[in-house]
Order: C-alpha cells, then structure tokens, then sequence
C-alpha cells in the first residue's frame, strides 16, 4: 500500500511536471536543392498552457537565406485524456506553428541555426526534427539543420535569363520583363536541317518556375500587371500536337490522355489523373555560340509580361528555374544521343522607381510623366458682363497623367483682374487630362485671357519641359440697364358661382292625389341599396386610411408642400423687394434660395449648402426632363451673375416669371414619372 501512494506521489510531482514543461521541434522539407530553389521551414511550439501572442521565433541568424514567412501564427488545441491507476487526468495542449520559405543567397553548404524562442523566461532548445517527412532526435544537433544547395549544371542545352526593358523608370511608366528560354536544336544526326522543335520531342515538358507568373496577388506591392494573370497564360496556352513548357506546375483535373494513358490504357493512374498545362511563345530560331565555341542553332522563347509600377523603391523580378530531361549528343549510344537532367538558373533583375527629382522642378509643374500638347480654349468669344464662360484646359499625349493637379487660377492676377473663376471639373483617362472651368469677366471691353504655362517630366529626356497656351482675346459688353414696372403684384385670382335653388318634395310630380297609394316594399331593391352604403362607406373608409397614411409620412408631407411653400416663399420675395428695394444681387440670391429650398423639398435634401449642379442632378434623378433641368441650369447661373452688378429689376422679373413658370411645370413632370405621388 505504501508503494501505491509513492507512485501517486512520483507522478504529480515528477512526471506531471516534465510533461508540462513548454517544448519545441523544427522542420523542413528537404535538404538538397539547386540555387534559386526554395525550401519549406518550420517551427512548431508546444505547452500545456496558452502561449501568448507575444513570443515569435527570432531567425534573424540565417543570414544566407532570403526569408518569407508564410504563416505567420498557426494555433490548434490538442485535448488528451490519461487514466493512471484508476485516477483520470485531462490536459489541454497549445500547439503554435511558424512557417517560411527559405530561398538560399548562394550555392554551397549552408547552415540553418537552431531558432531563438524564450517561454516564460525559458530558453528553449529543439527537442525533435523533421526532416524530408522523417522524424529525427534533435539531441545531438541541437536543432541545427544542414542544406545542400547544388550550382546549376554545366551545359549548354538550355540558356536561361531575364531582361528588363528598362532597369530605372519612373511611376506610372510601363515596365516589360522578359524571360527568355533559348533551347539547343536536335542533334544533327536527328534533325540535319534542324527544322524540328526541340520541345516536340520531349516525353515530358521542363518546369518552369516563375516568381511573376503566380497569382497577381503575390506580386509586389506596388507593382500592378497592364493584364490579367488569367488572361496572360491563357495567351501562352498550347495543345497537343504542340509542346511547351510547365510554369509553376500549373495542372488540369480530368482524363489525362497523355503517353501514360496509351501504356496503361485501363489503370486508375493512366485514365484520371492531373495533367500539367503546357505554355509556349512562338519559336524563334537564332544562332549562337555552344558550349565548344561552335556556331549552333537555338529555338528561342520568350515570356513577356507588362507591369505600371504605382510606387517608389527598388522590385526584383527573379530568379527563374528551370528542370527537365533533354536530348543530348552521346556518342556512345547507337542513336547518338542520350536523354540528360537540365537544371538552369536566370539570376533575378532589379528594377528601381524613382521619383521626379526635386532639382529644377518648376512651380508650374502639375504631376504629369511623357510627352505631352497644351491647349487652352475659352467660349464663347462674346459675351456680357457677369455671363458665364467655358475655360477648357487639355493636356494631351503619351504618357501618365493619374496624378496630374488642376492649376490653381485663382491666384493668378493676370486672370483675376478681368475674370472671377470657380473651381474646375476634372476628367482623367490615364493618358489626357481635362480641365473645365467656369468664368465670368467682371468687366466690359476686349478682354484678353493670358496665356497659361505648364511643366511636365519627359521620362525620356530625363527632364521638365515647359508648355505654354496662346492668349485669347473676347468681346465684353455691358448689360444695358432701364427700369421697370414689377411683372408680379398681389392680384388674387377671382370667381363667381350662380346658385340655384330647387324645392322638391314626396308628391312634387304628381298631379293626381288618388295615386298616393300604399305600395309594397321591395326587399331585393333594399338589399342592393344597403349593399351599396356599405360598398360606398368601405371605399370612403379606405380612402381615408390612405389618405391618413400618406398625409401622417413627413417625408410625403414635405414633397406635397413643397409647391405651396416656394410660391408662399417667391410671394416674400417680391414684396420685400417693393417695400425696401432689395438690391439686385440680394434679390437674385433670394430668387435662387426659393430654387434651392423648392428642390430640397421636393428630395428631402437639405437646401444649406446646394448648389446649381447639386439641384440639377437631384431633379434628373427624380424624373424632371433634361430640357427642363438646362433651363433650370440657365436660370440658377444668370441669377448667380447678378453680384457682379448689370442687371435691372425688369431683368429680375423675368427670372422671377420664369422661375415661377418652372416651380409649375416640373410636378407635372415628376408625376407623369411616378416620382411625385
């Protein structure tokens, strides 16, 4: 009994302990690869309590290996149940795993040190490996891996590289990387005239692996592709009878009717299986130098791709492997040639963006990079003071114009001593740009609008170059001005009606007493007539519940009303302006309030802060005719002139006319458009 509780004892306080002490094991795939491969890592911790967010392995010591961590924390609970002699325990484990791609920085035998990861002051050491799929005692290492990393071949049957159109640009210029894949022809003693695709041959297609030509989601940010990563291989797509290459182990699920299919007609393997999508350019056939200093024909692909580079920094397109099984000459074989393993390697590309330099830019500079036109038009060439005029400025050309600036002619003095200038529209496409203005000239007499310069960046020239527009030269007259009785007065719209008076009565009809007689009662006749009352008082009820309904909705309330408010609101006007003289700039401000306040009614809008373009915009989309809405347009800008002085209270009064023949038309139109019930 005695040795019964000891045992108790040696497993709470000695075994249970040890197994709640955090642990930690490592990983990787393989050992053994080429340069430009990568390899997969792992570390996995491990604890009987949660491990906190905080605590990440430090592997800053693998200095010889470019590092992409893929997951950054991988978290799963393990639950276990133990029955010790009658007593069961139930533990929960915190299980946390790191993974990274490890891409070698050069060939050799390199080093992978053991991870720095400290758990609640602990310095842990990695108890367990796995290596290439096999678990290992990390004991004796440490936890230190060895990685083999093996030069590409010494061959001359497949030449591999990358090629930039460019190494240094600039933003938003495009940028095309090129993978080019020159193939050593057949040997002669198979094809002497060399007209034989070399890839035609080949059981299997070599395996590209291209950075760039993963999914557009893993391209550097920043870096964005002129087209679709779908529509790009799609492109490059081949078929049998033609070959190509494997990129990425891109595959297709489905019947696989390939070499092992006709060898293995009836096996689950030869009949369904993933077989790898194939991807070719055109061939070009060149000459080059082989290996042995010999003039020799290569077949030539070309992988092209087109990106627009949207930040500043350096990007690295690269590198590029290349494995796969090709004929080689083998003079002791009957046919000559022999099959040979080809692993080639194109060393990556860096590409810098750099930013407009800062040096001589000009102030006048609006963010453009090409070759550009400048124009600068402004209509019409005649007009009145305060009418509103088109300033149209374009810049045209090739090049990028996604963050060009609109010029700020507000504080040029030339242009606002004869114009008042409001602030622009804008339309850009990516390669021209469209500025509109609106101006007034705030004076009469030929009036000459300067010219306007601009500065954009020529990415070829590496340098600014200066535009500048002609002059234009318009004809301003005043407005004649004259006064005049007011159009609107306080007339009430008056009628008459004619009453008759009409006495009838039970015998107003009859001329004969005697036929004033009982008659019966006919009960079908009253049935129909309650019938009808009651008919009659359920569609008057009903009436009035929708009536009710519609009247108790604020929003309906406020649209029906919006009519009677802006007439009640263009009746003030005009009377405050007889009593106490408005000047014209107040009471056409006034005029355009009743507008503003009319259309926020009619869209419960808010009428504080609405513009002309706001109002017209509102009334198309509510069902107003776009005849309609210019002439809205027409009048909501003529009123706005009128702070510019030049017009005259029968001017006003036509504008008031006007307003008030719109302030009717337009329900009718938003009712015929269902808008306005």
């Amino acid at each position: 009994m005695k040795f019964y509780y000891i045992f108790i004892f040696f497993i709470f306080f000695y075994v249970l302990p040890l197994q709640a002490a955090p642990q930690m094991s490592v990983g990787i795939d393989r050992t053994t690869i080429y340069e430009g491969e990568s390899i997969l890592y792992w570390v996995t911790l491990i604890d009987t309590q949660p491990i906190d967010e905080s605590i990440v392995p430090d592997i800053s010591a693998l200095t010889d290996f470019n590092i992409v961590q893929t997951i950054p924390r991988n978290v799963s609970n393990i639950h276990s149940t133990q029955n010790i002699q009658g007593i069961r325990t139930e533990t929960t484990t915190s299980r946390v795993r790191f993974a990274y791609v490890l891409t070698p920085k050069r060939n050799g035998s390199l080093i992978i040190p053991k991870p720095n990861v400290s758990i609640n002051g602990q310095q842990l050491v990695p108890d367990s490996m796995e290596i290439g799929g096999q678990s290992l005692r990390a004991t004796s290492s440490g936890g230190v891996i060895s990685v083999t990393v093996k030069p590409p071949n010494d061959q001359d049957l497949v030449r591999l590289k990358i090629e930039a159109d460019k190494t240094r640009l600039y933003p938003f210029q495009p940028l095309t990387v090129t993978l080019v894949v020159q193939v050593k022809g057949l040997p002669e003693k198979i094809d002497s005239e060399q007209s034989t695709n070399p890839l035609q041959v080949l059981r299997d297609p070599p395996k590209l692996t291209i950075p760039w030509a993963n999914n557009d989601t893993a391209l550097p940010k920043g870096m964005v592709p002129q087209q679709k990563f779908s529509d790009w291989l799609n492109g490059l797509n081949v078929r049998r009878p033609q070959r190509g290459f494997a990129i990425n182990d891109y595959a297709s699920d489905g019947f696989g009717f390939d070499d092992d299919f006709f060898r293995s007609p009836f096996s689950l393997g030869g009949m369904i299986r993933q077989t790898l999508l194939q991807f070719a350019s055109k061939p070009v056939k060149i000459q080059r130098l082989d290996s042995g200093g010999k003039e020799t024909t290569y077949w030539e692909f070309r992988f092209s791709r087109t990106f627009i580079p949207e930040e500043l920094g350096r990007f690295s397109f690269g590198p590029v492997t290349l494995k796969g099984v090709f004929a080689a000459v083998d003079p002791n074989t009957p046919q000559g040639v022999s099959p040979r393993d080809v692993y080639a390697l194109a060393s990556e590309v860096e590409i810098e963006v750099a930013d407009v330099p800062q040096e001589n830019r000009p102030n006048n500079y609006i963010g453009a990079f090409g070759t550009f036109d400048w124009s600068v038009d402004l209509q019409p060439r005649q007009a009145k003071v305060g009418e509103p005029m088109t300033l149209t400025l374009r810049l045209t050309g090739q090049g990028s114009t996604t963050h060009v600036n609109a010029p700020d002619l507000s504080q040029n003095p030339e242009i606002t001593a004869n114009f008042k200038v409001y602030p622009p529209t804008e339309e850009v496409n990516g390669k021209s740009c469209t500025f509109t203005y609106t101006v007034r000239p705030a004076q009469e007499g030929s009036l000459v609008f300067p010219p306007l310069s601009v500065a954009f960046f020529d990415v070829e020239k590496e340098d600014f170059v200066t535009l500048q527009s002609n002059p234009v030269t318009v004809e301003i007259t005043e407005t004649k001005t004259s006064h005049s009785a007011p159009v609107f007065g306080n007339r009430q719209p008056s009628f008459s009606e004619t009453l008759e008076r009409s006495e009838k009565g039970l015998f107003a009809n009859m001329i004969d007493s005697s036929k004033a007689v009982r008659q019966p009662v006919d009960f079908v006749s009253w049935m129909y007539f309650i019938f009808s009352l009651v008919l009659v008082y359920s569609l008057f009820a009903f009436g009035i519940f929708v009536w009710r309904a519609g009247h108790s909705n604020p929003k309906l309330r406020r649209r029906r009303g919006a009519g009677k408010r802006a007439k009640q609101r263009l009746a003030e006007v005009l009377a405050t302006r007889q009593k106490s003289g408005n000047p014209a700039a107040l009471f056409g401000n006034d005029l355009q309030n009743v507008f503003f306040g009319y259309v926020a009614d009619l869209t419960d809008g808010v009428e504080q802060g609405m513009t002309t373009k706001d109002a017209c915009i509102k009334l198309l989309e509510f069902g107003a005719t776009e005849q309609t809405v210019s002439e809205v347009r027409g009048v909501l800008e003529t009123l706005d002139a009128t702070r510019y002085g030049g017009f005259d209270l029968k001017a006003l009064d036509e504008l008031a006319e006007e307003t008030n023949i719109l302030l009717k038309r337009i329900p009718k139109e938003l009712t015929l458009s269902g808008n306005f019930l």
